[in-house]
């Protein structure tokens, strides 16, 4: 049987919308916001990206048409793959959290997808995947001891009272981040370059980058209980 679309971007046209039913039938969860009524509600992040997820892959299967070559195995490959990653990424970030497991998908389909047609070299992209892992980890863990001890100063008038405010810790936590990928251009990257693994330099920049910024955006920000999973101490 011979489709005039694209069957992968359908097939993920469906699963979204199937997650956005998913979604709306479940129980709302409950926000740390709701104690000052700030509430944006416990189901606005997954309905918007399921929303953007249906909207994307809903235009890529109306606007592109298959090709007369038949889909290679390392686009299979990638497509089961990034499949079960999602699924099982939905299924650990309780018990993994948020910033450890983001951290590890980001990174593993930045690479896979950026290495396609290449050479890969499993060794280097692991141990460059767990230090991204470890110093990700770290500096979350620095981020949460800076709101803590700020906080504790400005209640002990140490500080201008103005520093135990929510927003004001998450502008600054939200600049020391951006500090942070400044160092990591600096030194991740030129790193990456001398030992000739660009591809795991970029991945490893990429998913630290955007894992704490949208923690630093949903968490501080929006209020938004993010599963800490093994970094709960």
């Amino acid at each position: 049987m011979k489709f005039r679309f694209k069957l992968l971007p359908f097939i993920m046209t469906i699963l979204s919308a199937l997650y956005l039913v998913y979604v709306l039938s479940s129980e709302n969860t409950t926000l740390i916001a709701d104690a000052v009524g700030g509430d944006p509600g416990g189901k606005v992040l997954p309905i918007v990206i399921s929303i953007f997820l249906i909207a994307g892959f809903l235009y890529i299967t109306l606007t592109e048409r298959p090709d007369k070559e038949p889909i290679d195995k390392e686009t299979l490959f990638l497509f089961f793959f990034t499949l079960a990653i999602a699924i099982l990424y939905v299924l650990l970030t309780k018990t993994i959290g948020f910033v450890l497991l983001s951290t590890i998908v980001l990174y593993l389909l930045e690479y896979l997808y950026s290495t396609i047609g290449e050479k890969r070299n499993i060794t280097s992209a692991t141990i460059f995947g767990v230090i991204t892992l470890l110093y990700t980890a770290l500096f979350y863990l620095i981020l949460r001891l800076a709101n803590r001890y700020i906080g504790r100063l400005a209640r002990a008038s140490v500080i201008p009272a103005i520093f135990s405010n929510g927003t004001t810790l998450a502008i600054i936590c939200l600049i020391l981040v951006f500090i942070f990928i400044i160092i990591q251009l600096l030194t991740v990257r030129r790193i990456s370059k001398r030992l000739n693994l660009n591809r795991e330099g970029t991945a490893a920049i990429i998913s630290s980058s955007v894992v704490l910024i949208l923690f630093v955006i949903f968490k501080q920000f929006f209020l938004v209980g993010l599963a800490p999973g093994l970094l709960n101490f």
